[in-house]
């Protein structure tokens, strides 16, 4: 089947059998799916690889494609298990692999190279040059990140031919997919491994200049809220989308039912030139299946007022009302708004105390009765502790039985929502047999044959009418008949039971046509993907780089002399707020000696191609490319700079790495997902000379296009009338325990939250050094000038082996106030 649709394409989750069903029914033309392993969505039911085949024939059997999302980070020692899935994904017949690991897309592009790929939106593609080198790939589409708006969009899809696929609805992550590493520094559990903790959805405390920030009941500060544009479908086709993509995997079937009925809706009638308008009953019932309150994200631009509501973090369901008065039987509430059965018998309702981490008041409506303008809402004796709901606060209604019986009624019964138009040829010469080739729009075929003899009739001959009602019964297949060509004698005589055994059998050999599996072209592909890879080391001098933030740090880098026999750093590499002060930390570090690179955004947007600029005006020795959009940039714009590249291009295996250096970078920084094993693994498969890890540094946890400063400080909705609150405070998130977590803004207004403590690798630095490791990295991130040399020392004795590590270890925990963690590569 066709996995680039000639139409735009409704895609929905599946995260169990029931969503599968539920999108099925409910209209979707194509459903993406996780398998056990390699699959963003852990915790969603999933599906196994035994399961595949008859997954696959259930799908194409109702005309739906069916993509795997193989949408993780895929480790060094995992490559054959992925193989083997990849393999299992081609014999089944799968529309689309949908992946993140660069490894994985050359791989899969030379183990079965019919078998379409698709980047996923963890590949964190935002432009067009990002999209081209995919696409150099094999990638055969690709997943926006969510933080584009339509404006945005629109500027890529006029500058690539690669189908764009968008997300439309559904929960928004505040980092940007594959660039979160909060799960992995706070508890081993990455998300870019599918074991996403969450971490967003939790309590913070704002604290600016040292003093915790009163935000009232706002408390949930990197929760947004979920994205609904069904109102902006139309201007998407228009943009050129391809492919509108549901979130939620990790929902049920009443709300993929929900979700899909409305976007189907709304495609049909952009594609068929008519308004689309949701009645406010219909977008109530959306709502309640799953919301943290519904926005248009970033499709109509940044509006950091808009997107974090910040009173809680789950689904709440509808609004109903505020309450009014408490009676001896009920509650009587202000209803939110005019609408029929706005609440019911049977409703689950909660009374909204501001605390949703603890339980509040709340249960199952046993009657409501109107009031005046009130409506009172009444429970069963002692079901609802009365006094604990004070006047004033909001009521939500969580669950509606009504409407999830309706949702489920809509896939209670198996049959195909979408049909494909078929071209029927049904030919024959009297004496002869008679053919009947039925073919679908991909060219795909069917065909069977009556042996005959085929007859002129001696009373009644077949007529056009008569065939067409007879081969145009097709019952429970994913069909319909279209054009009829018959090419008969004239006065024929055609049996009914010849046409209808024909019309089920030429139906069956084109469903069967249709369940064409992706041949393996290569069977060894993935040793041959290695053997490439594989180089020699090349040796070298052990060193320090340095990271710094700040013309401090850099002159205090460069003003440190190195223990005696110990070199000095081998670059140093400035990641400044304002770009346009590399072009003064560029002449400092070459006055000094010591090669100078410097780091663009970290996520490029189109149209910021200036930020790039001043960059290259300051002409560095070297570039920390950080997005694949930025690689063939600076190998045009800076050819005689070296290209590193830093850790947000997720490199976690030789195959990847081998992709990345084949495209002109000189060394990279290995992926923070890596644990001891799985970055020895991966070292020993390449040549250890091209890795640079990060031996000290707090981690970079959430990279967001949310804004806080801009969010909390003040009441603009972007860079434009935000009066950049960012310039004059510092600001860090404190959680339930009182870690305070950094948070620096970019050039580009985006914001990091990094790691409360510093992360150390000095106990893993000798084992480094046997691999063949020679560049090992600090990050500095608000230390002093004061602090830099002797944070030097330690670790520069650790490198030349002087010290283990463990008596920097030691150091280091004295010297921070709450600690340092080992990190991801104590993780086992």
């Amino acid at each position: 089947m066709a996995s680039a649709p000639a139409t735009p394409e409704l895609l929905a989750p599946a995260g169990d059998r029931e969503a599968l069903r539920a999108a099925v029914a409910n209209g979707a033309d194509a459903v993406y799916f996780g398998l056990t392993g390699f699959n963003a969505r852990a915790r969603a039911a999933n599906f196994t690889p035994a399961e595949l085949p008859e997954l696959m024939r259930f799908l194409h059997g109702r005309n739906v494609r069916g993509f795997v999302a193989l949408n993780t980070l895929v480790f060094s020692d995992e490559l054959p298990a992925a193989a083997e899935l990849l393999s299992a994904c081609a014999a089944a017949g799968v529309d689309a692999v949908i992946v993140q690991d660069l490894g994985l897309v050359r791989l899969a592009r030379r183990l079965a190279p019919s078998l379409p790929v698709h980047a996923s939106t963890q590949m964190t593609l935002t432009e067009p040059r990002g999209i081209a080198f995919a696409k150099q790939l094999g990638v055969g589409r690709v997943v926006l990140a969510r933080e584009l708006s339509l404006a945005d969009i629109e500027k890529v899809t006029a500058a690539t031919d690669v189908p764009v696929e968008v997300f439309v609805h559904g929960a928004l992550c505040v980092a940007y997919s594959g660039q979160c590493l909060t799960s992995e520094a706070l508890g081993g559990r990455s998300a870019n491994r599918g074991q996403c903790a969450q971490a967003c959805r939790l309590p913070y405390e704002l604290v600016v200049d040292g003093a915790a920030r009163d935000l009232g009941d706002r408390a949930y500060l990197l929760s947004p809220q979920d994205l609904a544009a069904y109102d902006r479908i139309a201007p998407l086709v228009q943009a050129g989308v391809v492919s509108f993509k549901i979130e939620g995997r990790l929902k049920g079937g009443p709300y993929v039912a929900a979700t899909t009925q409305t976007y189907r809706q709304a495609i049909d009638a952009a594609t068929g030139g008519t308004s689309f308008r949701m009645s406010r009953r219909a977008e109530l019932d959306l709502a309640q299946t799953f919301s943290r309150g519904l926005t248009t994200g970033f499709l109509d631009g940044v509006n950091h007022q808009v997107l974090v509501r910040g009173r809680f973090p789950k689904s709440r369901g509808v609004r109903i009302g505020r309450v009014a008065g408490v009676t001896r039987r009920g509650v009587r509430i202000e209803p939110a708004e005019a609408v029929p059965e706005l609440v019911k018998a049977g409703d689950g309702v909660v009374f909204d105390l501001g605390r949703p981490e603890e339980k509040e008041p709340g249960g199952r409506v046993w009657a409501v009765a109107p009031a005046g303008r009130l409506l009172e809402l009444q429970f069963e004796p002692n079901a609802v502790d009365l006094a604990a709901v004070p006047v004033g606060c909001d009521v939500y209604k969580t669950d509606d039985p009504a409407l999830r019986k309706r949702l489920e009624q809509s896939y209670g019964q198996d049959k195909p929502a979408r049909r494909v138009a078929l071209a029927a040829r049904l030919a024959g010469v009297l004496g002869g047999p008679l053919v009947l080739t039925l073919t679908d729009p991909d060219g795909a075929a069917g065909e069977a044959v009556w042996p005959g003899p085929l007859e002129a009739a001696a009373k009644r001959p077949a007529t056009a009418d008569e065939l067409r009602d007879q081969l145009g019964r097709l019952g429970d297949t994913p069909f319909e008949l279209g054009a009829l060509a018959a090419e008969l004698p004239d006065a024929v005589m055609v049996p009914r039971s010849v046409l209808n055994d024909l019309r089920r059998r030429a139906a069956a050999a084109l469903a069967e046509r249709r369940l064409r599996a992706h041949p393996i072209a290569e069977p060894g592909a993935l040793d041959a993907l290695r053997s490439a890879a594989r180089g020699g080391a090349t040796g070298g001098t052990a060193a320090l780089t340095v990271l710094v933030r700040t013309l401090d740090q850099l002159d205090a880098v460069l003003a440190w002399q190195p223990p005696a026999g110990f070199p000095r750093p081998a670059a140093v590499y400035c990641d400044f707020e304002d770009l346009r002060r590399y072009a003064d930390a560029v002449p400092r570090a070459r006055a000094a000696g010591i090669p100078v690179g410097v780091a663009p955004l970290r996520v490029l947007k189109p149209g910021e191609d200036g930020f790039q600029s001043l960059v290259v005006r300051a002409d560095p020795d070297l570039v920390l490319v950080r997005n694949l959009g930025s690689i063939e940039f600076f190998r045009a714009a800076l050819p005689q700079a070296r290209l590193v590249g830093d850790f947000s291009l997720n490199v976690a295996n030789e195959l990847t790495a081998d992709v990345l250096v084949g495209a002109g970078l000189e060394r990279l920084v290995p992926s923070y997902d890596l644990n001891w094993d799985q970055l020895a693994a991966m070292v020993r498969a390449f040549d250890p000379a091209r890795f640079e890890p990060v031996v000290h540094q707090h981690m970079p946890m959430f990279h967001n296009e949310f804004c806080l400063f801009a969010a909390f400080l003040s009441t603009g909705k972007d860079h434009r009338d935000c009066g950049r609150p960012c310039e004059d405070h510092k600001v860090e998130l404190r959680d339930r325990v009182g870690a305070a977590f950094p948070v620096l803004p970019d050039t580009g207004c985006r914001n990091t939250v990094f790691n409360s403590v510093p992360q150390s690798a000095a106990e893993y630095v000798g084992r480094m050094r046997g691999l063949g490791l020679t560049r090992f990295r600090i990050d500095l991130l608000r230390e002093s000038a004061a602090d830099v040399a002797p944070l030097l020392d330690r670790y520069a004795a650790v490198v030349s082996g002087a010290d283990d590590g463990r008596q920097v270890w030691r150091q280091l925990r004295a010297l921070n106030q709450l600690g340092v963690t080992r990190g991801t590569l104590s993780v086992l």
